[in-house]
């Protein structure tokens, strides 16, 4: 394989080389693996999808190249290991660990090992893949090197799908918006760390639930719930898979097919908790429609001339002034996985580290009846008391009494 990068990659990429922009997915597996069959699989599970195995190449000052050319498999890490905490202080370890671009690949692996049941955690740069693309490589590797794989076709880039892909003036001035917002003091105050937590079905139940009574989503409830936990109106970065809007769709490719935008969210107005996770829902509505999404990849074609230093050197000054939003909150529902033969998936949870503002970073994962939720932070005490503050927000809303449908505002 070898192709050009397409502008937004390429932003993407110049965001790499001065942050690091990771994204990890964590499969909690139950049954004994044999690390040399995982490996197995990986070889297979790169030839389905080959930007597990690229580098950047050529790289020049307005243009470079995604290549197969001389990149190895991607490695497997083994941790042997009882610790129940193992491996959340691996994706620590892994999160703020770069890619090297030029030699790549640009996805890595650990296995945490421990006997009867393992942890298999993929780390992948945001250039070759989204959480939706990370789920997708774990059910492959999962299903083993004796899972067919069809021949290698080309991946396209998602500025080649999005509608109209024609750029216009109009689309930097939406970019700008989505983007936009004041920035905050920075909040990293240590270490990256990761903090899990999961809410059972019978609390998933109750949740969905409530959510399809009050006329809301779970995205917008969750947006809520964190928004009532700062003292302040919040900025709410809220990632969003754009697979729903490609022609064609890109399906079960692997590779970056997301962007992200900006919301304000007043948590501190006086309207109660549904009446507000219907607001966000009504938000979110128009700014997720392909004629808001679709901007925001384009845009980039009219930054093609603009050096990916000094892109990159823009993207490390916005940084260093702080964050673009207090929190940010990625939610994706993942069908039912089949038991693989003697192996049982029994949970799945993401993780990234985007920023060096220290912001945090929450990821909900709904997969089996459950939510898997995350949250990375520089700021740990800081990030564990905003999620016990919104999960409480969260309790109260789904204890208070349901308003009559036709009392929705």
């Amino acid at each position: 394989m070898r192709r050009r990068l397409s502008p937004y990659e390429r932003a993407v990429w110049a965001a790499g080389e001065v942050l690091p922009v990771n994204f990890t997915a964590i499969a909690r597996v139950e049954g004994h693996v044999d690390p040399d069959d995982i490996r197995a699989s990986l070889t297979s599970t790169r030839r389905r999808h080959p930007l597990l195995g690229v580098r950047v190449a050529d790289a020049g000052r307005w243009r470079a190249w995604l290549t197969t050319e001389a990149v190895p498999d991607p490695q497997l890490r083994v941790v042997n290991t009882t610790a129940p905490d193992a491996w959340a202080r691996v994706v620590e370890e892994e999160l703020p660990r770069r890619f090297d671009t030029a030699t790549g690949p640009l996805a890595r692996f650990v296995l945490v090992d421990a006997g009867d049941t393992f942890d298999l955690i993929a780390v992948c740069h945001h250039l070759v893949c989204d959480g939706i693309s990370a789920s997708i490589v774990i059910d492959d590797i999962l299903r083993g090197s004796a899972h067919e794989v069809p021949r290698p076709r080309p991946v396209p880039a998602v500025d080649d799908l999005v509608p109209r892909p024609r750029p216009e003036l109009s689309d930097l001035r939406k970019l700008a918006r989505a983007l936009g917002g004041s920035t905050r003091p920075v909040r990293h105050t240590g270490p990256l760390a990761c903090t899990t937590w999961l809410l059972s079905a019978e609390e998933t139940t109750a949740i969905l639930t409530r959510c399809r009574a009050e006329g809301a989503t779970l995205q917008a409830a969750l947006c809520a719930a964190f928004a009532r936990a700062f003292p302040h109106p919040a900025d709410i970065s809220v990632p969003v898979d754009l697979r729903r809007i490609l022609a064609p769709a890109a399906q079960n490719a692997v590779g970056l097919y997301a962007t992200s935008i900006v919301r304000p969210v007043d948590g501190t107005a006086p309207v109660g908790f549904w009446t507000l996770a219907r607001h966000v829902r009504a938000d979110l509505q128009h700014h997720v429609g392909p004629d808001e999404l679709s901007p925001l990849v384009r845009a980039f074609r009219v930054l093609r001339f603009l050096p990916h230093k000094t892109m990159g050197s823009l993207i490390r000054g916005s940084e260093a002034h702080g964050a673009r939003f207090d929190v940010s909150i990625s939610n994706a529902n993942l069908p039912n996985r089949p038991d693989y033969g003697p192996l049982r998936l029994s949970a799945i949870y993401g993780a990234a580290h985007t920023s060096l503002s220290g912001a945090p970073l929450v990821i909900v994962v709904g997969y089996d009846g459950q939510l898997f939720l995350s949250v990375t932070s520089g700021d740990e005490t800081g990030s564990k008391q905003l999620c016990e503050r919104a999960m409480s927000q969260l309790a109260d809303a789904l204890a208070s009494p349901p308003v009559p449908a036709q009392n929705h505002t």
